[in-house]
């Protein structure tokens, strides 16, 4: 987004430097070594580093002026001084937005927001100019990134916005001030911060309050504290459904799959039904499909147009993504987890696995407070009725899963690995040389880790002539 760095300090409240008013922007970045000309580069503050440091080596790289909570005498470019960088950035994108043409679908929920993100992307692409998140740019520091990298002159931006203790959404509401805000399922996820599940549905509705006038809100209703939630805002809602005994605007029904990543759902879209197969192997991605034929329907597309836009499936790095390794099926699911979006994936690849052998590679997952290891051990108990035959652990809860599975009486194997001698010990032993296994964990469990090993033996089998 063209801004000049008068307009930058003016919308922030900087002191501005003298003869730096002219000062051309065209995004703002926080790492210095993805600077380059036309930038605003952010000194934050971290944990290991402070941004201030690499200041001059983005300047060096090219960028136009930095923003920092401090002056900066020896950079070689205009530097805006702010208390807070970070909250400067939101105060700055919060500006943009409302100088923007575009219309803005927020999206958020427990699970599968990124993968909804990008399939609504995809839709309103198919006749609209549309912007949206990199990846899961979604926090504090990801959405105004986002914004300000934006032009402005997109017919619609697409932000996900992700939470995880009180008060976030209400930082990122005000930011993206949407004009459809879409909450499409909760689950116990960051109870740590959030405390309960009903703190997750207030803390995701709180979204609605930030609808612009004449927004519309999209919210599921097979979560009655999320709809109670919701109602409370008393903003106009369309409700999505995923089940026959919940009525709601646009409903959506799994039916059954459809070949090899495929699936059958049926809509009913206030009245209109529709059958189509879509490439989304899973009764999770119902929710989804709803979400995305209710913004679609918002933004004036027929149902057999949104149907006909999903037909390519969306590419999300780390969620669900699947891929053949000799006669192995490996699902790289590892980005994240929480209780709602592990059993979502466990079952499905259950499903995909169709009388194959199953084998789970899991992590912990984190943030649960107090109720970690119920949630684990309730999580074992949910592997147990899949038909896994093994399942390899990396994490502290281990042994919460292991008595969820049956504390011994489980027939498949169980085996914990916490590093990579482990895992390939634990790999060889387990993984035959035909089925379905599923890599997740979260964040910090780096489960990417694993999976690397597992298609570097793989591909090595496969050079030698054998089976994965």
């Amino acid at each position: 987004m063209r801004l000049s760095l008068a307009e930058i300090a003016a919308a922030i409240g900087a002191p501005l430097p003298d003869g730096a008013g002219g000062v051309a922007v065209l995004r703002a970045v926080a790492d210095s070594r993805q600077a380059r000309p036309g930038d605003l580069f952010a000194c934050l503050p971290g944990g290991k580093a402070d941004g201030h440091d690499f200041a001059a080596g983005a300047v060096a790289r090219g960028a136009s002026a930095v923003l920092a909570a401090r002056p900066l005498p020896d950079v070689a470019a205009p530097v805006l001084v702010t208390p807070d960088v970070l909250a400067a950035l939101g105060v700055l994108a919060r500006w943009a937005r409302l100088r923007a043409k575009a219309r803005v679908v927020a999206v958020t929920g427990s699970a599968g927001k990124t993968t909804l993100k990008e399939m609504v992307a995809q839709v309103l692409s198919s006749r609209f100019t549309v912007a949206r998140n990199h990846k899961n740019f979604n926090n504090q520091l990801g959405l105004p990134l986002t914004i300000l990298e934006a032009t402005g002159r997109e017919d619609f931006w697409v932000l996900e916005l992700g939470i995880s203790r009180l008060g976030d959404m209400e930082e990122l509401g005000a930011v993206a001030l949407p004009d459809v805000a879409v909450v499409h399922n909760i689950g116990p996820a960051h109870l740590e911060g959030l405390g309960s599940l009903q703190g997750v549905a207030r803390a995701k509705a709180a979204l609605l309050g930030f609808l612009r006038e004449g927004g519309t809100g999209v919210v599921n209703r097979c979560y009655p504290e999320l709809w109670e939630a919701a109602l409370a805002h008393r903003r106009a809602l369309v409700s999505l459904s995923t089940r026959a005994d919940v009525a709601a605007d646009v409903t959506c029904l799994w039916r059954d799959g459809a070949g090899p990543g495929m699936g059958r759902f049926r809509l009913d879209i206030r009245g209109e039904a529709l059958d189509c197969e879509l490439p989304y192997p899973g009764e999770h991605f119902s929710e989804n499909v709803a979400a995305v034929f209710a913004v679609a329907m918002l933004a004036g597309f027929p149902a057999a147009e949104t149907a006909a836009a999903l037909a390519e499936p969306v590419s999300v790095e780390g969620r669900f993504c699947c891929r053949e390794a000799g006669c192995l099926t490996l699902i790289d699911d590892t980005y994240n987890a929480n209780p709602l979006s592990m059993r979502r994936a466990v079952e499905c690849a259950a499903r995909m696995a169709a009388g194959r052998s199953l084998i789970l590679v899991l992590g912990d997952m984190l943030e649960l407070g107090a109720g970690a290891a119920g949630e684990h051990r309730e999580l074992g108990r949910f592997i147990a009725a899949h038909a896994a035959s093994a399942v390899i652990w990396r994490g502290a809860q281990a042994e919460s899963v292991r008595l969820g599975l049956g504390n011994g009486d489980w027939p498949g194997r169980f085996a914990v690995a916490p590093d990579a001698a482990a895992f390939s010990a634990a790999w060889a032993a387990a993984v035959p040389a035909e089925g379905v296994v599923l890599f997740k964990g979260s964040r910090s469990c780096r489960m990417e880790e694993f999976l690397r090993l597992a298609e570097a033996v793989c591909a090595a089998r496969a050079a030698a002539g054998g089976d994965a």
